[in-house]
């Protein structure tokens, strides 16, 4: 036992599965044993509130940062030591909760985490690795570069802790932790400063073995490095059928896209929409809610449905407003707007859809003064996308060389 049972099962069922059934069950545990003043269980409830960084993708919680701040304070005014170090490195531990903590300094705190650490507790390596990993670990000592003979020295001291957090890291991970993973492969994907270069092959080694865990957050990192990283569909997919089986829902993206490209399967149109509306549906995939849009507003694997489209679209990330814009300039299922219309497409990315949008808008004079021959320039950066090439054929050049409409 690291902490009490009531706490050690629910950061069983909070972190070393990924059941939203068990963390619930956890959550409404931990609630009752901080109402009767279990330090712990505080933290580790204020932990539920603090958003996706803090647990995995589809957990069950809605982010209250008053709340998780709440369950701080009290955590570490009953004596929480997992509360002082989790306040330390989510930057919330104020003036005011260092006066209320029972400890006589950080470090005191610490060591308690290392004990429980040391004596197997998958949590503690997780939270040891991060004081190593961010450097929290030089407030926690009370060092300054001061102490050093040289900038060099600090620097090799700071990389030496760095250093340090790739066992815990690994032990956690490896011993049935998955979140404890996401800083041992940034270690090696993104490196660290100056100090510490990335290592391509290792985070691609880290990705596998979580995927070969099973995690289902990490069958879909892996999945989505294979696909869309280093073009190899055909390995992606399994993984990534995998990972959405499991309930990481962005697997199906990886799946739809593969579907849709057909390249290493047979071409799917309605099979990508299917796979595509699965993650759009639980609304918090902007990417999901793109491809689902622009396959109604095509008519690719179903009927052309400018509503729908404009339904998912309305979802989709800033950036990808291309779509949505001619929905607005023309009235494609929605009121029309070209004032609208025209700021979407003047944010979007280029893209083709977005030089038809345009296109049609001078051409047309819609929203704006009519300008045939800006117009037609914007139709044919269009390319190969089929209305641009159809409008095009509605205008000419006359022999002074001004575009007019046939």
């Amino acid at each position: 036992m690291y902490f009490n049972d009531v706490v050690d099962k629910a950061i069983e069922d909070l972190y070393y599965c990924y059941d939203s059934a068990r963390a619930n069950a956890a959550a409404d545990t931990l609630f009752l044993a901080a109402k009767a003043g279990d330090g712990d269980a505080c933290y580790f409830l204020s932990r539920c509130f603090s958003g996706t960084c803090y647990s995995w993708e589809y957990h069950p919680f809605e982010e209250n940062e008053a709340a998780a701040y709440a369950m701080l304070h009290q955590g570490i005014s009953l004596g929480s030591a997992a509360a002082v170090l989790g306040a330390l490195r989510m930057d919330m531990l104020t003036p005011q909760l260092r006066e209320i903590m029972p400890f006589g300094s950080i470090k005191e705190a610490w060591d308690v985490i290392y004990e429980k650490a040391e004596n197997g507790c998958l949590f503690c390596q997780y939270m040891i690795g991060n004081t190593y990993y961010f450097l929290d670990v030089i407030e926690i000592e009370d060092r300054k570069e001061s102490e050093f003979e040289s900038r060099e020295a600090w620097d090799d001291w700071r990389r030496e802790q760095m250093e340090r957090s790739i066992p815990w890291f690994e032990k956690a991970f490896l011993g049935g932790m998955g979140l404890a993973g996401r800083n041992y492969r940034n270690y090696y994907g993104s490196g660290r400063g100056e100090l510490i270069p990335p290592v391509y092959e290792k985070k691609l080694e880290i990705l596998r073995q979580g995927a070969e865990l099973m995690y289902p957050d990490w069958m879909y990192a892996f999945a989505f490095e294979l696909y869309y990283k280093l073009d190899k569909a055909e390995e992606a997919l399994p993984w990534a059928l995998r990972a959405a089986q499991a309930g990481h829902l962005l697997g199906w993206d990886i799946v739809g896209d593969i579907y849709w490209d057909g390249k290493v399967v047979e071409r799917n149109f309605p099979y990508a929409l299917e796979c595509f509306e699965k993650t759009a549906g639980y609304g918090n995939d902007p990417y999901g809610c793109r491809r689902a849009g622009e396959m109604y507003f095509r008519g690719l694997g179903t009927d052309k449905d400018y509503a729908r489209a404009v339904q998912y679209l309305e979802q989709k990330d800033e950036g990808d407003d291309d779509l949505l814009g001619i929905c607005y300039l023309l009235g494609y299922g929605c009121e029309q707007n070209p004032e609208r219309g025209r700021a979407l497409l003047e944010r979007s990315r280029n893209t083709a859809f977005k030089n038809y949008g345009l296109g049609m808008m001078y051409v047309e004079g819609i929203g704006v003064r009519e300008d045939i021959g800006k117009g037609v320039e914007y139709l044919k950066a269009a390319g190969s996308y089929e209305p641009a090439k159809e409008a095009l054929k509605r205008y000419k050049k006359s022999l002074f060389g001004v575009w007019r409409r046939r």
